[in-house]
């Protein structure tokens, strides 16, 4: 895997070292590399305060309204709050192009909102960076979350969950899942992944990572992600290992709340760190921050800005964690990158410019939706909260050490994206990185990507063996939404499969008259489940409840032999499927539409 890496890592570095080359400058890449330390640093001597808040701020467009409606104060769930109002944003338009070319802005990150049409993503992409251009600022960092699963940002083809690539048993096939998301986010011009996903699937009932995670294993889910890094660079995109110190171990979304892992030093050391360790060994140029407490690695507690209440300090503003164990006990010397700011664990108790400062003096480098512009009035409220960081700088809340050497990473991660190169002692843009993923090409990454998350599913079976025969037979298939019964009713009608009743059960708990009968007369039962983490820590819930309640009928009814349990999502479920009862049973942990459609592939080809 090193071999991997290595050649990977000189591909993603190609770009800068070629221009020294061009330039007459044979020296070693050590010595190219202190030369471009050095270009570096005059970079940031050179720039003016709001220069470098403005190169940490990773923005994102995701939506906009041309609304006249006047709002007190800035609101980063807006968006959420009023979807009647808001749209998603794939062009660029006079606000957002000043936002970045006067704000100096260093970084976007791409949402699924902006890339419904690929020639208009990929365009916004080009104008995007154009304005960073004619600001006369250095290209932009674009980075998406494509983990792959329910996760990805990029549609072309779908590729599988961290969990579904961890089950197929193979870290070669997370290799090939790495590169294949990297060439995908490449042919738009991403060149950052905010990926692999390094969290230990410990805890069932987590509600925001399960699937996400390699393993619940900390030395597979260590093997795994840094072989999907090792395929992100091979394909010329950087990685980043997510969520420091661990966010596998939480009950709580940090989207929704502030979540806590009270794992000891010792346990964290067991388990958590070890994915991130094997990452770091390997010169992972970049990890993202959990907004988690960790009151037993870090015992410091901060004021809320919002209700005055003391909290221990969140990963993410914690100078214990990202520079004391992170730098200093783990040796990581690349950039570190925070989660979203406008979370709920964040913003519900920080400011964004007090979030922001907090951040920036704890450790990270590059800071994700510090304040999101999505319509003209937001554009106020960014030139309210420059002020404000301006002010913390000048009045020393927000160190000015602190401060250049995040603007120093997030400079050495261009050169590393090769988005800048060296010359003639200074740091120069080059060409905007964008590796066209031809037809054949994306073929082959379609295909592999298809047959390893086809091999996961089989390689879950319990009393199945494909190829499941139904033709001839009545088939009852319970769906949990009916969103999915348009793509099962295509790909079984494919394999003459046309004797097909739909059930959908969202939001019931128990099965009705009519559900029991279609299970009675049915040669074949197929029950797909989606299982959240709260089903799995409240059983009374419909996506837990429903499918037990239907389990103990088809048993009672002696209908278990010809039944097979579909898990899409969390695969603790198994149990209600029993191979001792006769039930058949196995698991996608993928469950997008090309999730359910490879459910059918394993069982029935």
């Amino acid at each position: 895997m090193k071999k991997i890496l290595a050649a990977a890592l000189s591909l993603a570095l190609a770009l800068p070292i070629n221009m020294a080359a061009q330039n007459g400058h044979s020296a070693t890449s050590a010595i190219v590399d202190k030369r471009a330390k050095a270009a570096i640093k005059d970079c940031v001597d050179s720039m003016t305060t709001r220069q470098k808040i403005g190169a940490l701020c990773v923005m994102n467009f995701r939506f906009w309204t041309d609304s006249a409606e006047r709002r007190p104060a800035y609101n980063p769930a807006l968006s959420v709050e009023n979807p009647k109002i808001f749209a998603a944003q794939n062009t660029i338009n006079p606000t957002i192009y000043k936002t970045v070319r006067d704000y100096h802005i260093g970084s976007v990150i791409l949402f699924g909102e902006n890339m419904t049409n690929a020639a208009e993503a990929k365009r916004f992409i080009r104008d995007l960076n154009k304005a960073a251009l004619d600001g006369n600022n250095l290209p932009l960092l674009f980075f998406a979350d494509q983990e792959g699963g329910n996760v990805a940002r990029v549609y072309d083809f779908a590729t599988p969950s961290a969990m579904a690539i961890g089950k197929s048993g193979d870290a070669q096939n997370a290799f090939l899942c790495g590169k294949a998301n990297g060439e995908l986010l490449l042919d738009y011009g991403i060149n950052v992944d905010l990926a692999p996903v390094c969290d230990v699937a410990s805890n069932p009932q987590n509600p925001v990572i399960g699937i996400r995670s390699f393993s619940s294993d900390p030395q597979e889910a260590a093997e795994f992600s840094a072989a999907f890094s090792q395929g992100l660079l091979s394909a010329g995109v950087l990685p980043c290992a997510k969520h420091f110190p661990g966010h596998g171990d939480t009950s709580e979304d940090s989207h929704l709340d502030l979540p806590a892992i009270h794992s000891t030093p010792a346990k964290w050391k067991r388990v958590e760190a070890v994915p991130f360790k094997k990452n770091i060994q390997d010169d992972i140029p970049l990890i993202m921050t959990a907004h988690i407490q960790c009151p037993r690695l870090d015992k410091t507690r901060l004021k809320s800005s919002k209700d005055g209440k003391s909290l221990a300090a969140p990963a993410t503003l914690s100078k214990k964690i990202l520079t004391k164990i992170l730098r200093g006990s783990l040796g990581y010397k690349g950039a570190v990158i925070s989660d979203a700011m406008d979370m709920a664990a964040i913003y519900q108790n920080w400011t964004a410019d007090q979030s922001f400062v907090l951040a920036v003096n704890a450790g990270c480098d590059l800071i994700i939706n510090p304040i999101n512009v999505y319509s003209k009035q937001d554009a106020e409220f960014l030139e309210d909260f420059f002020c404000k960081v301006e002010a913390a700088v000048d009045d020393g809340s927000l160190e000015k050490k602190a401060l250049d050497q995040a603007v120093f990473r997030s400079l050495e991660l261009k050169l590393k994206a090769g988005l800048v190169a060296v010359q003639d002692g200074k740091l120069c843009p080059l060409a905007q990185k964008i590796v066209p993923m031809e037809k054949e090409r994306k073929q082959k990454a379609m295909l592999d990507c298809a047959q390893i998350q086809t091999a996961a599913a089989r390689a879950s079976f319990v009393n199945v063996t494909a190829p499941v025969r139904a033709r001839g037979k009545r088939v009852a298939v319970f769906v949990p939404f009916d969103d999915k019964i348009e793509v099962l009713q295509k790909t079984l009608a494919a394999r003459s499969i046309n004797d097909a009743q739909f059930i959908c059960y969202e939001e019931r708990k128990s099965p009705s008259a009519q559900d029991k009968a279609a299970a009675k007369n049915a040669g074949l039962i197929l029950v797909f489940t989606q299982l959240t983490g709260g089903a799995v820590k409240d059983k009374k819930l419909w996506q837990a409840a429903y499918p037990a309640s239907l389990a103990r009928e088809i048993k009672k009814s002696g209908a278990a032999s010809r039944t097979i349990g579909i898990s899409m999502n969390l695969p603790y479920d198994k149990k209600i499927f029993q191979k001792e009862d006769g039930f058949g049973w196995t698991a996608l942990y993928n469950y997008t539409q090309s999730g359910y459609a490879r459910a059918v592939q394993a069982l029935f080809d």
